[in-house]
């Protein structure tokens, strides 16, 4: 006899990775689990479940009881197997008068591996069949199933630590007017987020024209480890929530044929594809090469005062200067002696 009381069970689909596989886990498994709370008066004792799902990108390993309310199913009356390509069964059944199915949490839970992880993707999993076993009990049981469920390989928006990179903007040097090349060094300093665990970004430094990196060198960390492969420096970060830091000093060698020039160098987050590594920042240092000028080869002669004597005649009229290369000068001179000497007055001038 049913009586007056009803209630509606939900059975709810939904995923749970063991680990986003960008934030440091090395596995590229997933698992489905069919949600729901059972009360005792609900008298479930037993369920068929069948899981469809796209075989070109994912597979369905195995079928979990521990943990699950299902563990209080006997394991020799769980079953777990592939019905057909692309749909995995689960069923299991209590004793006779072994009590129902009760808790809060995953009725049953399934194991699956992507095929290819490497790439972020995403795929619908689908609960194709689902008979629960109720037995007896208090009203009728309306059943509620959420039976979709989209999974993601990677989850592009929380895959790496965000990084900041702070160098500086300009750099001037000079060179000296026989030299093609000038060296120069600065500092940079990295700054890692808290979001993830276990990152590891590749820091470039992507070289522009004329422009050589000779060797970067570590000044500091902290809460990161650090190695350096030749232009690119390999950075990890090993602990979630906590903020990273390193500085390092870059050196090189810009080159020039110029009177001036501007040589730039980038550091950024380095990527390939479906790496977990995304560029997030980056900074770019302009060297700013002057070349000084070139020094006169013909030295200066030193300046000799020359005292010159200017001639006037009697009326104060200039007659002459005996600068020596003063030639009009001397032939006004010779005429002026002509009239005789006493009609010259000498005075001495700079």
């Amino acid at each position: 006899m049913w009586g007056q009381i009803s209630r509606t069970v939900s059975f709810d689909l939904n995923s749970r990775h063991e680990s986003d596989y960008c934030l440091g886990a090395n596995t590229n498994e997933f698992t489905l689990t069919i949600d729901t709370k059972l009360e005792s008066i609900d008298s479930l004792q037993a369920y068929d479940l069948y899981i469809s799902f796209d075989d070109k990108k994912v597979k369905i390993t195995a079928g979990l009881r521990p943990g699950t309310i299902s563990s209080q199913i006997p394991p020799s009356n769980f079953f777990f197997g592939m019905d057909t390509i692309g749909l995995a069964k689960v069923f299991g059944y209590l004793n006779f008068k072994a009590g129902n199915l009760v808790g809060n949490g995953a009725l049953v839970a399934l194991r699956g591996e992507w095929l290819n992880s490497i790439c972020p993707d995403s795929t619908v999993c689908k609960i194709a069949y689902f008979d629960p076993g109720f037995e007896f009990g208090i009203g009728p049981r309306f059943v509620k199933v959420d039976s979709s469920v989209k999974i993601f390989s990677r989850i592009q928006d929380t895959v790496n630590t965000i990084i900041q990179i702070k160098s500086p903007s300009i750099l001037e040097d000079s060179i000296d007017h026989l030299d093609t090349q000038a060296t120069y060094s600065f500092k940079s300093e990295v700054f890692c987020g808290r979001a993830t665990a276990n990152d590891t970004v590749l820091l470039d430094c992507l070289a522009g024209d004329s422009i050589l990196v000779d060797r970067i060198i570590i000044d500091s960390l902290r809460d990161v480890q650090a190695e350096i492969r030749g232009t690119t420096v390999v950075l990890t970060k090993q602990k979630r929530g906590i903020a990273g830091y390193l500085a390092m000093t870059i050196e090189g060698k810009a080159k020039t044929n110029s009177q001036a020039a501007e040589r730039k160098i980038e550091i950024a987050t380095k990527t390939s594809t479906c790496e977990c590594a995304k560029i997030k920042e980056g900074s770019e240092t302009t060297i700013r090469l002057f070349r000084r000028s070139k020094i006169s080869s013909v030295k200066d002669q030193p300046v000799h005062e020359e005292r010159c004597t200017d001639y006037y005649d009697i009326l104060g009229r200039f007659i002459e200067s005996d600068c020596p290369n003063d030639e009009s000068a001397k032939a006004i001179r010779r005429k002026a002696f002509k009239l005789g000497n006493d009609y010259i007055q000498y005075i001495e001038s700079k």
